[in-house]
Formats: C-alpha cells, sequence, structure tokens
C-alpha cells in the first residue's frame, strides 16, 4: 500500500491535527502488518504452489491419511501433493500403492500381488495356502485349480530396501521400514481388500555367456559364364551343447590342472552375492614349472587368463599386489628372474 494512503483521504484540516494524523498512521500501520498479509495470503490459497506452508500442511492434514506425505523437504510438498490428487482417481487400484513407494521411498520398485485360494476348500480349507500369480502354473499339479480372493501382499525386493535404508543399522533396516509403510502405505490399500503383509524376496540378474558365429564357407559355381553363389541355410541348428565344470581339491599340496574355469552368474563377478565360482589354482614356481609363469631373458611374464590381477608371496612372506593392463593375454611382473625363484605363490584375482 502506498505511504500515508490512509492520512491522505482525510480533510485537510484533519491532516493538520496531531491527533488525527496519528490515528490515521496507526491505521495505516495495521493494515500494512495485518491485513494485507492475511490478503495476500488468502489469494495465494488458490494454487498449491503459492500457498504457505502452513495452508499447505492444513490442507493435507484436512484430506485424510489418504494424502499423508512423508516429505522432509518442504519445497516438494507441492508436487508430491498434486501427484496424490492426481491418484486420487485410481483410488480402490494397485497405482496409489506403487507410486507412493516408488516415490517416498527413493524409487523402491514394488508390486501389488493379488492371492488366489484352492478351489476344493473341502481339501485345502480356506486361509490354509494362497499364491500369487506367478505361482499358479507351478502349483495346480497339487492344488487343482485357483479363484482370486479379496487378499493381496506388497512383493519388494529386499537387497532394494537395504540399499534404500544404507545408512540404518542392517538389524534395524525392516523395522524402520515397516514403521514408515504403516504410515504411508497402509491408509492407501482398499478397505475391501485384506492386506496379507509384505511378500520380500532376492533380485538378482543372471548375465548369459555370449555366443559367436562364425561363418566357415560359401560356395559358388559358374554357369553359362554367370557367377551363382549357393544360399546358405536360414536356420542355425546347435550340433553339440557341452557344459562342464571341473573342481579338483588339492591335497598334500599336490598340483591341480593348470585350466582356469571363471564362472559368473550375474553382472558384478565376485560381489557380495554368493553366487560365484572361479577355479583358478594358484602358481607354486617351488614345486615345478608352471606354463603360466614364463621366464625369458631375464623378464619374468604372466598369463592374464581374463583377471584383473594377482598376488604374489614370497618365501620372505612378503606379499604384492599387482594389476594386469586391461584386454592383454600377458603381462610383464616388475621383478627380477632371480627374485622369481623366491616367489611362493601367485594367486589369481577377479576384483582389484
Amino acid at each position: 500500500m502506498k505511504d500515508n494512503w490512509f492520512k491522505e483521504q482525510m480533510t485537510s484540516a484533519k491532516q493538520q491535527s496531531g491527533l488525527w494524523a496519528g490515528f490515521a498512521d496507526v491505521v495505516q500501520s495495521m493494515l500494512n502488518s495485518i491485513v494485507l498479509p492475511l490478503i495476500e495470503r488468502t489469494a495465494n490459497r488458490k494454487s498449491l504452489y503459492s500457498m504457505d506452508k502452513d495452508d499447505l500442511r492444513k490442507k493435507m492434514g484436512e484430506l485424510g491419511k489418504f494424502f499423508y506425505i512423508d516429505g522432509e523437504n518442504s519445497t516438494s510438498l507441492p508436487v508430491l501433493l498434486s501427484q496424490r490428487l492426481d491418484e486420487i482417481h485410481f483410488k480402490g487400484t494397485s497405482r496409489p500403492i506403487e507410486a507412493t513407494l516408488w516415490r517416498e521411498f527413493k524409487n523402491l520398485a514394488a508390486t501389488w500381488a493379488p492371492l488366489y485360494a484352492p478351489v476344493d476348500q473341502a481339501k485345502f480349507p480356506y486361509g490354509s495356502y494362497f499364491v500369487t500369480k506367478d505361482e499358479l502354473e507351478t502349483s495346480k499339479d497339487k492344488y487343482g485349480d485357483f479363484f482370486l480372493t479379496s487378499r493381496g501382499r506388497i512383493s519388494v525386493a529386499l537387497n532394494d530396501v537395504y540399499e534404500v535404508y544404507s545408512d540404518t543399522d542392517p538389524s534395524k533396516v525392516l523395522d524402520e521400514f515397516m514403521r514408515q509403510f504403516k504410515m504411508v502405505i497402509e491408509p492407501l490399500i482398499p478397505l475391501h481388500i485384506v492386506f496379507d503383509g509384505m511378500g520380500y524376496h532376492l533380485r538378482f540378474e543372471l548375465v548369459e555367456r555370449k555366443i559367436v558365429f562364425t561363418l566357415s564357407g560359401a560356395s559358388a559355381k559358374i554357369q553359362n559364364g554367370t557367377w551363382y553363389i549357393e544360399s546358405l541355410q536360414t536356420v542355425i541348428a546347435a550340433q553339440s551343447v557341452s557344459t562342464n565344470l571341473t573342481v579338483a581339491q588339492t591335497l598334500s599340496n599336490i598340483p591341480r590342472p593348470l585350466e582356469a574355469v571363471p564362472v559368473h552368474m550375474d553382472e558384478m563377478r565376485l560381489d557380495a552375492w554368493v553366487l560365484d565360482v572361479v577355479p583358478a589354482p594358484m602358481i607354486r614356481p617351488t614345486q615345478g614349472d608352471d606354463s603360466r609363469l614364463v621366464v625369458v631373458d631375464g623378464i619374468a611374464s604372466i598369463k592374464t587368463l581374463g583377471y584383473r590381477g594377482c598376488n604374489i608371496e614370497f618365501t620372505s612372506g612378503e606379499l604384492i599386489g599387482y594389476t594386469f593392463p586391461e584386454e592383454v593375454d600377458s603381462a610383464i611382473l616388475p621383478i627380477s628372474a632371480a627374485e622369481v625363484g623366491r616367489i611362493n605363490s601367485i594367486i589369481y584375482l577377479d576384483t582389484i
């Protein structure tokens, strides 16, 4: 408001009066400090993005538990509430549950899994056995046909949950997850659906080894001065498939076979999951020559065999680690030929 606006609305005589001028200043100050902020705050309530934070939280409280948002950052509350208001049109479906888990729990992927029960209630009473849709085919042989119940559970990967709560004590991760789950997610579950609890599973990926096809040859003939190339077969048939993994034990320092068979069952070999086996025998120069360790003209080199490095243990007890260059079949060791005789063992390392 313009300064002295209220005072200028009075007559000239009153403007010259001390009492009237003081009264005008008090009214002007009250308008600026109380009335105008209320008018501006009321006008800002038209939009969630301009609304005062206290008004925004009050509106969220008035909307009920379905609109509860556990937002630590107040700047994101308008966006979160807009998304939740949009999801009200999908109330009674799985979308609000899955979207809220993804939004409130750092992109945690979860799915709503309806439960099925055996049709034969006499042999399998209701409540004794429930399965999800993914388990139906494997369970029909034993339990017969199934029907869809009004029960369901939320399926979530356990390793994803621990990743979200990486800064929490591992023994308290599930308790903390369920505390926030009951506060944020449970109000979204339709009242006519019985929530049968959480379904935890481990998620991992199996990476299939690459298969390389090589054209062995093509035949051609000349007929009436024209070259003709015979068409190749469009269907590739496997003639033989062989998968063999042999692990030989070592007893009394008996040298094992030198074949190294690195097997990795997921994308990152030898990581936290116990899914990998790398039965590569160590090199022991004191027990005889080893084709993987070569000394020529005083230079010692070692075959990498696709590994990332090795640990060399000397007879003195000293242990030194080396990293192999990438995409090489053999690497030169920074040790002299004389030091090779002092090597007790060499162990290949898949991770450095």
